[in-house]
């Protein structure tokens, strides 16, 4: 391997063609520059340098080193600016939240891509623990979830808040003046969703403590994995489901639905978290500040 400090005392001698001008620009003494090129010689085992008098020329090998030189420089600049350049308006962004947020959040983002064409916008819709493990692997570089989480690789912002919504067919014989308890709502029959039971959890914790007695006690009459299709069988009369808010209000058949009021209303928290050690480009910026402004 070249020693690079020789190598640079070898570009700047050929540079200003003197030896007693090459050590003073390297603060070096003129017996040390050439012993540079001494050891560069020896390194090659053939003569750089054509000396006469105080003067020299370089030699075939010299001036291939010379070239070699230049592009080692060419190539340390361009990596250099590779480097330290930052554009927030190019580049991959890749961040993935819950269906019913990514179809909220995607036309802003689809906004700013427009404006900046360079800029690539992956959006992906998943449950809580597919975006954690996402984000641990790299595999995303942003995520929102609705669940906290103490792990000591990643770092989370609340930025807002998401209401659980416990819906009904449009049909369903609902007294409210009565009002719905657990084994009624067990009759008809939960439709489940990979966060489903989590937000199960929560609702019945707070609104059916009396009857409700865990998972095992459910009678799930369904599961899917996809937004759009989980209010389907609720709107069919199949079943019930509990949602956030945002995905019963996207849904297309509002008619074929019924939101039943809760006693206690349930809140999800909004969990903006991304890796704490893993630096994020300067376009990532952009997005979590709208992110922020639209659920804040």
């Amino acid at each position: 391997m070249i020693n690079q400090k020789h190598l640079n005392t070898f570009m700047k001698l050929v540079e200003t063609k003197h030896f007693t001008h090459t050590a003073e620009q390297l603060f070096m003494t003129q017996p040390g520059v050439t012993q540079h090129i001494k050891k560069l010689e020896k390194h090659f085992n053939t003569l750089l340098l054509a000396r006469y008098g105080k003067q020299f020329e370089l030699t075939l090998a010299g001036e291939k080193l010379y070239q070699m030189g230049l592009s080692v420089r060419a190539l340390e600049e361009q990596l250099s600016e590779s480097i330290n350049h930052d554009d927030p308006t190019q580049g991959i962004c890749s961040i993935t939240c819950s269906g019913a947020l990514a179809n909220f959040l995607y036309p802003y983002f689809v906004q700013q891509q427009s404006v900046h064409p360079k800029l690539s916008v992956f959006v992906e819709a998943a449950p809580n623990q597919n975006i954690i493990n996402d984000l641990l692997s790299n595999k995303i570089d942003l995520g929102i979830v609705t669940r906290q989480t103490e792990h000591e690789q990643l770092k989370q912002t609340l930025v807002g808040y998401e209401e659980l919504q416990l819906v009904l067919p449009a049909n369903a014989d609902v007294d409210l003046a009565q009002g719905w308890n657990f084994s009624a709502l067990n009759q008809l029959g939960f439709i489940n969703h990979p966060d489903g039971l989590h937000f199960l959890e929560k609702v019945f914790s707070s609104n059916f403590t009396a009857d409700y007695k865990g998972p095992s006690s459910l009678n799930i009459k369904g599961y899917v994995n996809q937004l759009q299709q989980i209010l389907l069988p609720v709107a069919q009369g199949v079943g019930y489901t509990i949602l956030q808010k945002r995905a019963v209000q996207q849904f297309s058949q509002p008619q074929q639905l019924k939101v039943l009021p809760l006693t206690y209303a349930v809140q999800e928290s909004l969990y903006l978290t991304q890796k704490r050690y893993r630096q994020l480009p300067s376009r990532y910026q952009w997005f979590e500040n709208k992110i922020k402004q639209l659920l804040g």
